[in-house]
């Protein structure tokens, strides 16, 4: 059988659904008054302002032992104005908590409590805190355990059986209450004196701190209960007097009921607590606290004796986090304390010297340089000297960093050196971290719109398009992106992931003039696609290639042939189709013959770069590769070209072709008919003394002799350079004219 102290939350298990006054506490008012009382109503009260985070609630550590043993936090008055603040006026006929008196007795001290000192009409309120300090409770846990067990704080008409059974101590769910222990005043100090002995941990060890213990979830011992490793005393006191944990239901329903297997007790406790008096974890009596004064609106950090103005919704929700909702206090009561400076949650830790900025979620980072605070907006001494519980009381993250969010937004940006840059999605977020702990910073939004904003920040070597343009991009870490001719060669670079952004995202980057090409200089140092990778280049020669221009950064995300040698003009790439080509004046040209093929090499070892065919395509593939002075026809035709200059000029007669090849026929290689079309045609090359030229739109004929084309004056000499008649005359376009060289007139 548990001790007569055990206190059992009422009701659990036969009146689930009933909520009293404020629809928090899982309580009905006591059976002899039930008649008497209507049904609870269901919706939260407006005095409690609920703020509990009961995703903070911790099975295992409930309050702390400092906060739940710390007796100065209240005086007497301090309590009445409090009770004053949640009932205004009590119904007629009733006596509220904040109006009621009673002659108390003495007691003799013992070792949990120093006695007490009875007198006639003792208030509620003087009678909590005397009692809280007799007995080394926190008055605060007195007033939350009174509201928890019988709603006396925030009732307006309660009945003598909730006096009598304030604190519910010595009233088991097992049996009736201990009549020993009936009334106000026996209930109050009865209870708190019971804290003590729970503290004590001598007689009850059923939830002794630092071990584990199975606690249920009800008194229904079918719904189950879960291990939960017991951090301190304090907590072990609220199970004795309370022995279940809220399940899942009961924190998921807030101040609500949750299911038939629901308890609410300690539950309601953790939001109670920390609705009215803050963090149950930071004592809000002398270390820090959260007030206001009644009927104002300004939010003071109380600490040590002296009161700090909060100066932003930002910094009174990072203080929230840990100290809890603000309480309301009489103006004197304020006004009497010191007032120090503005307070921010850039804040100083005095026993290390380390400069915090404090965040929402009850964490603590340090500001490494002073650069740092100015960056967040922070004058470098503006900060305020926090006590060791405070600090203690927010968990210690990852330093400040350059990433951040402006509070209230859900956007994301990465500080620069000029600006900010907006985080465009979680694959550029974690770019932007680098590797560094995942930490984003709250930054007041008036901060973050004194900087100004750069191109948004992708993920390096990603594909962009802007959702009115047809054109994809190449992303760089800098902001600057490329224009992509293709899927495959980007997928060459290794860009494969592609997306479609907004018009603005894309419109603070800065587009290259060139666009993406099989080569890239990066920073001045020019590298030439292999495969799926990148290899460097000896010289500027690319044959004619333009590289893509970037900064040495902006290649970092391209992927890299590790150890592999330079490359050299003349560059030689072969293509998916086992194909070599070079590259000859911005375009490829196959190499027809091996024996070429070396001769463009050198003497050097054989130096081949793998494309893809998308990267032949982006240069384009041009005529094949003749050496200068091959010769060459095309299938299906009988005219022979020399390729002299890079254009192939006709041999107009065999004897030139002979004279050409040293007297005897030259290697003329074949080409498909379609090729001819990749090469230009010059001029045509003349036989010495034989070929009579004019130029179409033009009358003067001219003999080709000497090496050059002279002007035959009259008809009678060209008859008689015919040997006595007009000879064969080559009508030439007159594009070829400048081709040649016009000599002396024939006579």
């Amino acid at each position: 059988m548990r001790p007569i102290g055990t206190r059992l939350t009422r009701g659990l298990a036969l009146l689930a659904a009933a909520v009293v006054a404020t629809s928090v506490l899982a309580l009905t008012p006591p059976a002899a008054s039930a008649s008497a009382r209507p049904a609870a109503p269901a919706a939260v009260d407006a005095r409690v302002r609920p703020a509990a985070d009961l995703s903070q609630f911790r099975a295992g550590n409930i309050i702390s032992d400092a906060v739940f043993t710390n007796s100065s936090t209240m005086s007497a008055s301090q309590v009445q104005t409090f009770l004053q603040s949640k009932v205004s006026a009590c119904r007629s006929g009733y006596v509220c908590l904040k109006d009621f008196q009673q002659s108390t007795p003495n007691k003799s001290a013992d070792r949990y409590c120093n006695g007490y000192s009875g007198s006639s009409g003792e208030s509620a309120a003087t009678i909590i805190a005397k009692v809280a300090q007799s007995c080394g409770i926190n008055p605060q846990v007195l007033v939350v355990m009174l509201q928890k067990e019988q709603g006396l704080v925030l009732d307006t008409w309660p009945v003598g059986a909730q006096y009598a059974a304030a604190m519910g101590q010595a009233c088991p769910d097992t049996a009736p209450c201990d009549p020993s222990f009936a009334g106000f005043f026996a209930q109050v100090y009865g209870g708190a004196r019971q804290m003590k002995i729970y503290l004590e941990g001598v007689y009850f060890t059923w939830y002794a701190p630092g071990r584990t213990w199975n606690i249920l979830y009800n008194p229904n011992e079918a719904c189950g209960s879960s291990p939960v490793y017991i951090e301190n005393a304090a907590t072990s006191a609220l199970y004795y007097y309370t022995p279940y944990q809220p399940n899942a239901a009961a924190l998921a329903a807030g101040y609500g009921t949750g299911n038939s297997c629901s308890a609410y007790g300690n539950r309601n406790f953790f939001n109670f607590f920390t609705d009215w008096f803050g963090s149950t974890q930071v004592s809000g009596g002398s270390d820090a606290s959260l007030a206001v004064a009644y009927g104002g609106n300004q939010v003071y950090l109380v600490m040590s004796g002296t009161k700090y103005h909060v100066v932003s919704s930002l910094d009174l929700a990072a203080l929230t986090s840990r100290l809890g909702s603000f309480r309301w206090v009489s103006a004197s009561l304020l006004d009497g304390i010191k007032t120090g400076p503005d307070v921010t949650r850039y804040v100083h830790d005095p026993r290390t010297g380390t400069l915090y900025l404090l965040d929402t979620d009850g964490t603590k980072h340090r500001l490494p340089t002073a650069a740092a605070v100015a960056s967040y907006g922070y004058a470098f001494g503006s900060f305020v000297n926090i006590p060791a519980s405070l600090a203690d009381a927010f968990t210690t993250g990852a330093e400040v960093s350059d990433i951040f969010t402006p509070y209230g937004s859900g956007d994301v940006y990465r500080m620069t050196d000029s600006g900010k840059r907006h985080v465009w999605d979680s694959l550029a977020l974690a770019y932007a971290f680098g590797g560094r702990p995942a930490y984003i910073a709250t930054m007041e939004p008036a901060s973050s719109d004194r900087l100004p904003e750069g191109a948004t920040l992708f993920a390096p070597n990603s594909l962009v398009r802007a959702q009115s343009e047809n054109d994809v991009y190449l992303t760089t870490s800098t902001g600057t992106i490329v224009h992509i001719p293709s899927f495959g060669l980007a997928a060459d670079f290794g860009a494969r992931r592609y997306s479609v952004v907004t018009d603005a995202a894309l419109s603070r980057s800065t587009r290259t003039a060139t666009g993406l090409t099989p080569f890239v200089s990066c920073g001045g140092t020019v590298r030439v696609l292999d495969g799926a990778s990148l290899r460097s280049v000896n010289g500027a020669d690319t044959g004619g290639v333009t590289p893509t221009p970037l900064q040495q950064g902006e290649c970092d995300a391209f992927p890299a042939t590790a150890g592999s040698p330079a490359v050299s003009a003349p560059l030689l790439v072969q293509g998916s189709d086992g194909a070599v080509y070079t590259l000859d004046r911005g375009s490829a040209r196959h190499v027809l013959r091996y024996a070429d093929l070396v001769a463009l090499n050198g003497s050097r070892p054989l130096q081949i770069v793998s494309w893809s065919d998308a990267a032949l395509q982006a240069v384009g593939i041009g005529a094949p590769y003749l050496p200068d002075g091959a010769f060459v026809s095309f299938r299906g035709k009988p005219e022979v070209y020399r390729l002299t200059g890079g254009s192939l000029h006709q041999v107009r007669a065999f004897s030139t072709l002979l004279a050409l090849g040293n007297g005897a026929v030259p290697p003329i290689a074949t080409l498909p008919a379609s090729s001819q079309a990749d090469f230009t045609i010059g001029a045509p090359l003349l036989t010495e003394s034989v070929d009579f030229v004019q130029f179409a739109g033009a009358g003067e004929v001219y003999r080709y002799q000497d090496g050059a084309l002279r002007h035959v004056l009259s008809y009678a000499t060209l008859v008689a350079l015919g040997g006595g008649q007009l000879p064969s005359i080559l009508t030439l376009d007159p594009g070829f004219r400048s081709a040649y060289t016009i000599g002396a007139d024939i006579p």
